[in-house]
């Protein structure tokens, strides 16, 4: 169900048209390559081949390097909701032949590498300046040039900082220690003290014993000359000038950054060429032949014969031009086989995939859950929601939003929330809920329109959404039981499904009875109070039935029975429909009632009120659209999938074009 049909597919084809094959398959873009399951003996030139990939692997990274390069100063010509929703860049065929023929990558690559180091020179080269023009300004009462500041051939002179509360402890302990020595105080303002000291060398290890003990720092002053003062304004004036020489750098790559799209256009070429390279590692080769084997839905069998029959041998069969340059073998899939899974579900259900994958795919032997979840989450999703002014924002805003994407992911995920902002709407019209205002105030034909007012009765609504579960877990039971019965395994369907689906139906009136405290008749609770035993008791007889031993097989039904209170855990969890649909409406008259105290305030009070219902709802809307989604997805995940859905299988994933930026617009023959 919704899982298309696959076949196996082997192609024998000699390697003179190894080209021609590779490029047909790309653009069909139908074939799931997979490694050949036979051995061909001898490999032809897969050296070679992993040579020119590792080429090919080395233009493409220069080719990023470029592009990450040049896009800070790329002004694109896309602009707003233009460049979000349609990204790509149109290129005709004969366009993209002249760009990339005109483009030289190494060239390219050599000037942004050159270009980048000057600029990473220059402003390293600022940072060190005004780093030392900034240490230089704590030097300027020295009265003497930096150059002066070395040593002699007996003494040692040097710059030195300590904190300003250890200046006179440092004094007085180099002075003790170290008789021939002086210390000179140039500044001392703030936390730091600034020195200059002279002693004699060859008293080097007991003064640089002295200054570690006081965590004395040598200040570096290479690179300057003249006063501190002086050489400080000189340093600055350098870094000005620097950074008009990066300005101008920047506007030299302003100027390649016109060829941006150039470069882009060039570096899908590139990619689209690697990848021609790298499915070949999955090709099977001998000495003049090569053979490819994957997976490929039926639907698209005939598309690919009549495109692999056009090609035409050039080389290799002078002697037998009546040879076909290849050969096809198709089959279907065998029990075992690791085959790809891909979705084939309506225009409506199509969106609800999503959902699906980020559980897990089906296996490919599997029915696809996407159709049994969909009713399901859409309704719950309303439900967490559950305002009807928030829904038909929400959906008007996933349509215009879909209307400006591109096929693909993003355009689904719309149609989702779209579903979801109508399912929405609806749930609100049927509570009373829009925008947080109370329903008393409300016109007639919206107040008529209210079915339940969750925040008048919530023990009604939570009943609803406790029926609405058990009819759920019902469905998930059903379709087990069905899965059983196609398996032929009679037996496990109405042992383990339909009798539960029975004991559950027994305890159901005797839940809402006992534990929900609801009115129920002492006719129905008799009946299904006795129905209960007999089902408790089937369920112990048989819950263990493949358990050879007979002591394990009663203590195993014993156990079996435990699973009541996993069904009670599972309906309890449906009660997250409820609080997350009035936390939605509580949050919104709370909002209306920060607006309605900020009216209050004068002058301002009309606008601010505007701004805090119009930015509060729309969070309120963001918030509980995330929340409706999370909860829905994982009620499907946990309490519904459990029941019936394997999983594991992995994407349908055909061997096509990738381009990321750019769209190749064929030429009508």
């Amino acid at each position: 169900m919704a899982v298309s049909r696959m076949r196996k597919i082997q192609i024998l084809a000699h390697d003179s048209v190894r080209s021609d094959v590779v490029a047909a398959l790309r653009d069909e873009g139908v074939l799931h390559v997979t490694s050949p399951s036979i051995e061909l003996g001898t490999v032809g030139d897969s050296e070679t081949r992993r040579m020119r990939e590792r080429e090919i692997a080395g233009e493409l990274g220069k080719l990023e390097y470029i592009r990450n390069f040049l896009k800070p100063h790329y002004v694109p010509s896309k602009k707003g909701l233009d460049k979000m929703f349609n990204p790509k860049l149109f290129v005709a065929e004969k366009e993209l032949r002249a760009t990339v023929d005109s483009f030289t990558t190494e060239e390219w690559y050599q000037r942004c590498v050159d270009l980048e180091g000057r600029m990473r020179s220059a402003e390293a080269e600022i940072v060190r300046k005004t780093a030392l023009a900034a240490e230089l300004g704590h030097w300027s009462d020295a009265g003497i040039d930096v150059e002066e500041l070395v040593d002699t051939r007996l003494t040692r002179v040097a710059p030195i900082t300590v904190e300003a509360g250890e200046s006179a402890e440092l004094r007085a302990s180099l002075e003790s220690a170290v008789a021939e020595s002086e210390i000179i105080e140039i500044s001392g303002s703030g936390a730091t003290a600034y020195l200059v000291i002279v002693y004699l060398k060859e008293r080097e290890a007991e003064a640089a014993l002295i200054l570690k003990q006081h965590s004395a720092r040598w200040a570096d002053l290479s690179g300057a000359t003249g006063t501190p003062g002086d050489a400080a304004g000189r340093l600055l004036d350098d870094a000005t000038g620097l950074s008009d020489e990066i300005e101008k750098m920047k506007e030299e790559a302003a100027e390649l950054a016109r060829n941006y799209e150039d470069v882009l256009v060039v570096l899908d070429e590139v990619s689209e060429r690697l990848g021609k390279e790298s499915v070949q590692e999955n090709f099977g080769s001998t000495e003049a032949t090569f053979l490819v084997e994957g997976w490929m839905r039926t639907r698209d069998e005939e598309r690919v014969r009549e495109r692999l029959a056009t090609i035409k041998s050039v080389t290799g069969f002078a002697d037998a031009p009546h040879v076909p340059p290849l050969h096809i073998e198709t089959r279907d899939p065998e029990p075992g086989e690791d085959i790809p899974v891909d979705f084939n579900n309506s225009g409506l259900i199509a969106p609800f995939e999503f959902v699906t994958t980020l559980y897990s795919r089906p296996a490919y032997w599997e029915n696809d859950p996407t159709p049994l979840l969909a009713p399901f989450f859409i309704i719950f999703f309303g439900l967490c929601v559950s305002d009807g002014g928030y829904g038909i924002t929400l959906a008007l805003l996933a349509l215009w939003l879909m209307r400006k994407m591109p096929e693909g992911g993003g355009r689904q995920l719309m149609k989702l929330l779209m579903m979801g902002g109508v399912s929405t709407a609806v749930v609100g019209l049927i509570t009373g809920g829009w925008f947080g205002i109370d329903p008393d105030v409300m016109p007639a034909f919206i107040r008529n329109a209210i079915v339940l007012n969750p925040l008048a009765e919530p023990m009604k609504m939570l009943n609803v959404v406790f029926i609405i579960g058990i009819v759920q877990i019902f469905t998930g039971l059903a379709i087990k039981m069905v899965v059983d019965f196609k398996a032929k395994r009679w037996l496990d369907g109405i042992l383990d499904q339909f009798l539960w689906i029975v004991f559950l139906t027994f305890l159901v009136p005797l839940g809402y009875d006992f534990i929900l405290g609801g009115d129920v008749s002492p006719g129905i609770t008799a009946i299904a109070g006795r129905g209960a035993q007999i089902c408790g008791v089937l369920v112990i007889l048989t819950g263990a039935r493949k358990n050879a031993n007979p002591v394990l097989k009663l203590l195993g039904g014993i156990l079996k029975l435990y699973d009541i209170v996993g069904y009670f855990g599972d309906v309890l969890s449906y009660a997250r429909l409820l609080a997350l649909g009035l936390a939605t409406g509580a949050i919104a008259m709370a909002i209306n009632g920060v607006a309605e105290m900020a009216m209050g305030i004068p002058v301002a009070g009309p606008v601010a009120a505007v701004l805090i219902l119009i930015a509060g709802h729309l969070f309120n809307l963001a918030v509980n659209c995330l929340g409706g989604f999370v909860h829905s997805a994982r009620l499907q995940y946990l309490e519904y999938f459990g029941k019936f859905f394997t999983g594991g299988g992995h994407a349908f994933q055909p061997f096509a074009s990738a381009r990321r930026y750019s769209e190749v617009r064929r030429q009508e023959s």
